[in-house]
């Protein structure tokens, strides 16, 4: 056999078992580590969809009117989608950390070979 095949095939060898070891240990500890900056970001973006309402009923109140009745129905729904959306991201991301840790390795492996050959050529 040639050294550059012998070359190719430790090299291969080794990819396949960095990948093996990554997804079995690395990727679920770091969804892990994700789940609160997911949640301060869905935070974040419900904060900024609030700020015009926030705005607008401010200045109604410096005029000395009430809020306009839809600010609370607004309010309200950014409110419960931004609570869905904590839950969501929470479940979603210890999901695919449960999942990736229960990846048997040879699907990983092959998966990775196949990646490899599809590149090479």
């Amino acid at each position: 056999m040639g050294a550059a095949f012998l070359h190719g095939l430790g090299t291969s060898a080794l990819v396949i078992a960095a990948v093996c070891l990554a997804v079995r240990f690395v990727l679920p500890a770091v969804l892990k580590i994700l789940v609160e900056p997911a949640r301060s970001c869905v935070s974040l973006t419900a904060a900024l969809l609030l700020l015009p309402e926030y705005w607008l009923s401010r200045s109604r109140r410096r005029e000395g009117a009430l809020p306009a009745p839809f600010a609370y129905a607004y309010g309200d729904g950014i409110a419960h989608l931004a609570g869905l959306g904590e839950r969501s991201v929470v479940l979603l991301l210890r999901s695919l950390a449960e999942a990736s840790a229960t990846v048997p390795p040879l699907a990983v492996a092959g998966v990775t070979a196949a990646w490899q050959l599809a590149a090479a050529f």
